[in-house]
């Protein structure tokens, strides 16, 4: 066994192909998910302490310090070598940097909670949590665009630019939270362009609706696992000044419609199932999805010194 630090994208691809060999409604992780989350933005891999256990050449577990303050791991574990559940928890728990450190799980994750649990995790009670929903596509709604709207993929305009311009017009403003300051959306197109390159992105997964004027106002990124035969969506934005008009909708079902043609069998996608963040759910929900699992957070305070492993 060889555990060593994360050195590039190649490295990103083994831990999705062993998120890929696991993949199931009791897994919290997508392979698009991890590229999404390590490639929308420029500059934040040093920030980002993550290390890769390999076994005969192939990664069999992983951890990913993916927040600060407190300190948050995503982690995987392949179910052969239980006991890197520990040694994974040993390196977090050995570099965090905060009072309280936390992991997220799905409620589905049984290895991983017991092994938390008996290094004296416990399950954070309240506060934000999500939901992982799917929904076959046997039985889609047709797509029905009314006049003056138009659905593209970015095979058919691949800007990188006009792209990240859409997201930042969407994420800028929370839907929900339009009366509350802007934020800073750190999508740029550098960034894109950098999405668009990693692997499993697919240029005709990749939508927008634009409106009679040419403005991108909503969009939809999906992501295929061809192996297992399904597509995640993320992320999903509509322009904040265009909100409330069903334009989400039309473009996740674009984009649904696409990965069926891509040959996916499902869909699945992440929601907030806490009331502060109420609209993306809505949205799934009304498009057919439904519930699967939900997150849980479990926490600890940082320990040092011999009572650090346990």
């Amino acid at each position: 066994m060889i555990a060593r630090d994360y050195a590039g994208p190649e490295d990103l691809q083994a831990m999705q192909r062993l998120t890929q060999a696991l993949w199931s409604f009791d897994q919290r992780h997508h392979i698009g998910d991890l590229a999404w989350q390590r490639f929308e933005h420029i500059g934040h891999e040093p920030d980002w302490p993550t290390r890769l256990w390999v076994w005969d050449g192939r990664v069999v577990a992983w951890g990913w310090i993916y927040e600060h303050e407190p300190d948050l791991l995503y982690l995987q574990v392949d179910p052969a070598h239980p006991a890197l559940h520990d040694d994974v928890l040993d390196w977090f728990e050995s570099i965090a940097t905060t009072d309280k450190i936390h992991i997220e799980v799905t409620n589905r994750e049984s290895a991983l909670i017991e092994a938390l649990t008996s290094r004296g995790y416990a399950a954070r009670d309240g506060g934000a949590f999500g939901l992982l929903n799917a929904r076959s596509l046997d039985d889609l709604p047709a797509l029905n665009l009314p006049n003056g709207l138009a659905a593209l993929s970015m095979a058919e305009a691949p800007d990188a630019d006009r792209r990240s311009a859409a997201h930042h017009a969407a994420w800028s403003r929370i839907a929900g939270r339009e009366h509350l300051p802007r934020a800073a959306s750190l999508v740029t197109g550098e960034s894109y362009r950098q999405v668009m390159a990693a692997w499993p992105y697919r240029p005709d997964l990749d939508w927008v609706l634009e409106d009679g004027e040419g403005r991108w106002v909503a969009n939809c990124c999906v992501w295929l696992d061809e192996a297992n035969g399904v597509g995640e969506l993320e992320p999903v934005g509509v322009d904040a000044d265009f909100r409330r008009r069903g334009y989400g909708y039309l473009i996740c079902l674009a984009g649904l419609h696409a990965l069926r043609r891509a040959g996916a069998t499902t869909a699945i996608v992440g929601a907030r199932g806490d009331d502060d963040y109420p609209v993306p759910r809505r949205l799934y929900f009304s498009l057919g999805f439904s519930t699967y699992a939900r997150t849980v957070n479990y926490e600890r305070q940082r320990l040092a010194g011999p009572e650090a492993k346990r």
